[in-house]
C-alpha cells in the first residue's frame, strides 16, 4: 500500500547523448505502454511525470538510452544568497540524502546567482542546518553509495530548479561488462543501434557482429528488453523511495532472435562469452573466432551489424578507412546477406550509386558527430 502524497505529480528529467533524442522518445513510449501510471510526458520525451513515484523511479531501470535521470525536488524563484538559503532549508531532504556526503553540480545562464563556489556552499550549509535540526535516521548510515547522492540546481534567469541525481553511475553503464576491449562502443548507442536496425524495414532471423571487440552490440540486442537489476542506483538510497510498498511492473516475455558474434581476437570472444554466459547457454548466442573477410558464408535471412574503426577511436588514416570500408560491403555483398548497419562518421561518404544508404541523425560519441548507417544490398 503506497503512503505518499497521492495529490502531488512526481517528476524525473532524462539526460540523452546528443542525437538520440528521438531514440530515447521511440523507447520511452514504446515501454510506457506497458504501464498506465504516468500522467504526462514532454513532447521530447525527457520529461515523465505520475503521481506514483515508485513506480517511476522503477521506470528508469527500463530504459537503455538515456545516460542519467533526475528527479525534480522543486522550482522556485531566487535571486540572491540569503533567498536560496531560506529556500533551501526548508525542503525535506531527509527524503532524499540520508547521508552528510554528497555533491553539489551548479548550471547558471543569465542568472544573478553565477559563482558556483558561493552557491555550492550555500546548498551545503543549509542542508547541514536542516539536517542538525532534523537528523536522519541512523540506519541509513548503512546505505551503500556507489556514487555520491548529488543535487542539481540550474538557474535561469531568476528561476532555480532543483533536482537530485537517481542513477549514481551513468545509466549506459550496465554493470554486466566484467570485460572488455579497446575502444568499445558506449552502450546507450548499442541500444540506439539495435533500436535503429529494427525499426527500419528489414526483416531477419539472425543478426552478426562479424567484428564484435567485447560484445557491446550483442550485448545490448539480448537486452533491449530487460530491466537492469544489475547494479546499484542512487534513487533506492531515497527514504523516500524506500518507504514505499514494492509494486512489481509487469513486463511480456520476449523470445530474442538469434545472434552470431565473431572476431579474430580470442581475448575479444572470451569477453563476449564472459558477457553474455546466459544466451550461450539459451542457444540463441553463438560466439566463432573468424576473420571476416575470409568468412565464406553467412546464415540464410541474416544481416550484419557492427562499429568498424574511425578516426579518434582507433587511430587510423581516413584514406586507408575509406578503403576498408569499400572493401568490407564488397565482402558483405557478396555473402548475400540483406543488410549492412554499422557507426560512421558523418563526413565519410558511401557509393550511393552503388549502395542504397541511408543515415540516421548525427549522434554526439564521445565528441564525434556520427551516424547510424543502413546499406542494402
Amino acid at each position: 500500500m503506497y503512503i505518499f502524497d497521492m495529490d502531488k505529480i512526481y517528476e524525473i528529467y532524462l539526460v540523452v547523448i546528443p542525437g538520440l533524442e528521438k531514440s530515447a522518445l521511440l523507447e520511452i513510449k514504446e515501454k510506457l505502454c506497458r504501464i498506465e501510471a504516468f500522467q504526462e510526458i514532454s513532447n521530447d520525451g525527457l520529461s515523465l511525470k505520475s503521481k506514483n513515484l515508485f513506480i517511476l523511479l522503477e521506470f528508469i531501470l527500463e530504459l537503455r538510452i538515456p545516460t542519467k535521470a533526475l528527479l525534480r525536488i522543486d522550482h522556485f524563484i531566487a535571486r540572491d544568497l540569503p533567498k536560496l538559503y531560506k529556500k533551501l532549508s526548508k525542503i525535506n531532504w531527509n527524503d532524499y540524502i540520508p547521508t552528510k556526503e554528497f555533491e553539489v553540480k551548479v548550471s547558471s545562464h543569465n542568472s544573478r546567482l553565477f559563482d558556483d563556489r558561493k552557491i555550492i556552499k550555500t546548498v551545503k550549509d543549509a542542508i547541514s542546518s536542516y539536517q542538525t535540526a532534523q537528523p536522519y535516521k541512523k540506519k541509513y548510515d548503512e546505505l551503500n553509495w556507489s556514487v555520491p547522492a548529488t543535487i542539481h540546481l540550474r538557474f535561469e534567469e531568476d528561476n532555480c530548479g532543483l533536482s537530485i541525481d537517481c542513477s549514481g553511475e551513468r545509466l549506459d553503464k550496465r554493470g554486466i561488462k566484467t570485460l572488455s576491449a579497446k575502444a568499445p562502443m558506449r552502450e546507450s548507442i548499442g541500444a540506439a543501434l539495435i533500436r535503429y536496425i529494427n525499426s527500419s524495414d528489414v526483416n531477419y532471423d539472425v543478426l552478426i557482429d562479424p567484428m564484435a571487440g567485447s560484445g557491446t552490440i550483442i550485448s545490448e540486442f539480448f537486452r533491449q528488453d530487460q530491466r537492469n537489476e544489475q547494479r546499484e542506483f542512487n534513487f533506492r538510497n531515497f527514504p523516500l523511495y524506500r518507504k514505499f510498498a514494492a509494486q512489481k511492473i509487469e513486463r511480456p516475455q520476449v523470445t530474442p532472435r538469434k545472434a552470431l558474434a565473431r572476431d579474430i581476437d580470442g581475448k575479444n570472444l572470451a569477453a563476449i562469452k564472459e558477457n553474455n554466459l546466459e544466451f550461450i547457454e539459451n542457444e540463441w548466442l553463438t560466439i566463432e573466432k573468424m576473420d571476416f573477410f575470409k568468412t565464406e558464408s553467412l546464415p540464410e535471412n541474416s544481416i550484419i551489424t557492427c562499429n568498424l574503426p574511425y578516426g579518434k577511436r582507433i587511430k587510423t588514416k581516413e584514406k586507408d578507412i575509406h578503403l576498408f570500408i569499400e572493401r568490407f560491403l564488397k565482402k558483405a555483398e557478396s555473402l548475400n546477406t540483406k543488410a549492412a548497419f554499422f557507426v560512421m562518421p558523418e563526413t565519410f561518404k558511401i557509393n550511393q550509386k552503388k549502395y542504397q544508404v541511408t543515415r540516421s541523425e548525427r549522434i554526439n560519441n564521445g565528441g564525434i558527430w556520427v551516424q547510424f548507417i543502413k546499406v542494402l544490398f
